[in-house]
């Protein structure tokens, strides 16, 4: 499909029709029945800014907001205790173990000496341990800190065969798969994604993008294994240079997408969060600094809308599957857009949400993925 300029649509803004959100309700929060959409966020205190946890029920259009000692970048759930959640800063030595039911912060934790956090982890599929990326100070190579969940300390350390790994996430048969974003000057290391079967704590695969100016950052997997990767510029000097949106169908070569040419030029910086809509196959794509949201299919490695956004940011979906959500706008708000024909839904934004956070996480959806049987317990 071939966009001129005009059909990009300023969709939304932070002006737009919407409805305030709360902080109090007679109604239980936590129902899994309604979507509850988890992010971090900042606001304004006495002239500073305090960082914080958000809590969003969409439903009831109530917040819950946990203050917190940094930014939470990527947010996980126990899949032993729903209430648990884990947080973690982004290139950060700090992370921290909340209780949602008394919104408190049960344990501050830290990365292990001269390391920082990415910012990602995943917990193993028993909830025993959590794999921790991580990356040194001095040399910026990767490592995977594998912990003990009950006392957080690391039991062992994996490579992540590259540099500056950031986003993790582990498969159904156990695979640990990590994004390396870093360049060596010598170029020996470079971006990729590496696959680790962690049974055997062997390299599986090294994914490599076919365009060596991007960084191969963040990812996500369908359900068929078609993998997405959302990348942005090596080159961060130059504010010009468009993010990538990669698609690889099952085994066959990737391939970075490069038509239209009016929406790839408006891709500057990085391309952020990534959803799947697992029956339209279809993803969208986040572009900060561009101002725009794209929406691409993955069978035809095609764009399929983009939309104007001010500063689009996290995305995923809603329990019914009927539409994506998005964070947006330098005065934080959410939004939702039908699944079906991709269309913004005006009277849905809720604000001011708080959600400053690069990643929102729909606590009700990822229940039903790591404890289908345990939803309600």
């Amino acid at each position: 499909m071939t966009l001129s300029r005009r059909n990009f649509l300023k969709a939304l803004s932070t002006g737009a029709i919407g409805s305030s959100l709360i902080s109090c309700t007679h109604k239980k929060f936590f129902n899994p029945d309604e979507d509850i959409i988890l992010s971090g966020g900042s606001f304004n205190e006495n002239d500073k800014i305090q960082n914080c946890l958000v809590i969003v029920n969409l439903a009831q259009q109530q917040k819950r907001v946990i203050n917190t000692p940094f930014l939470p970048h990527g947010i996980n759930i126990d899949p032993n205790n729903k209430y648990r959640i884990m947080c973690f800063e982004k290139n950060g030595n700090n992370a921290c173990e909340i209780d949602l039911q008394t919104q408190t912060i049960i344990r501050n934790l830290y990365s292990e000496d001269n390391q920082l956090f990415s910012g990602h982890a995943s917990f193993s599929q028993d909830g025993k341990n959590i794999y921790c990326v991580e990356k040194s100070l001095n040399t910026n190579q990767g490592v995977i800190s594998v912990r003990d969940v009950k006392t957080f300390n690391t039991t062992h350390q994996l490579p992540s065969l590259g540099l500056q790994p950031h986003d993790c996430n582990i498969s159904m048969d156990n695979k640990l798969t990590v994004s390396n974003t870093g360049q060596s000057e010598s170029k020996f290391h470079r971006p990729s994604l590496v696959v680790i079967d962690l049974n055997t704590e062997k390299l599986v695969e090294r994914i490599k993008l076919d365009n060596d100016t991007l960084n191969c950052a963040h990812f996500k997997t369908t359900s068929e294994n078609n993998l997405i990767i959302a990348s942005a510029p090596l080159n961060t000097k130059n504010k010009r240079l468009s993010g990538g949106v990669s698609i690889r169908i099952k085994n066959e070569a990737i391939s970075t997408m490069t038509e239209p040419a009016v929406v790839i030029e408006r891709m500057t910086g990085e391309a952020l969060s990534i959803e799947i809509n697992q029956q339209q196959t279809l993803t969208a794509i986040t572009h900060p600094q561009a101002n725009i949201l794209t929406f691409w299919s993955i069978n035809n490695k095609k764009i399929i809308k983009a939309y104007g956004f001010e500063n689009p940011r996290g995305l995923c979906l809603t329990l019914d599957k009927k539409h994506f959500v998005v964070s947006y706008g330098n005065k934080p708000a959410m939004a939702r857009i039908s699944t079906k024909d991709l269309t913004p839904q005006t009277d849905s934004i809720v604000q001011p949400t708080l959600a400053t956070g690069e990643h929102i996480l729909n606590w009700s959806v990822t229940l039903r993925e790591i404890m289908p049987t345990r939803v309600y317990g």
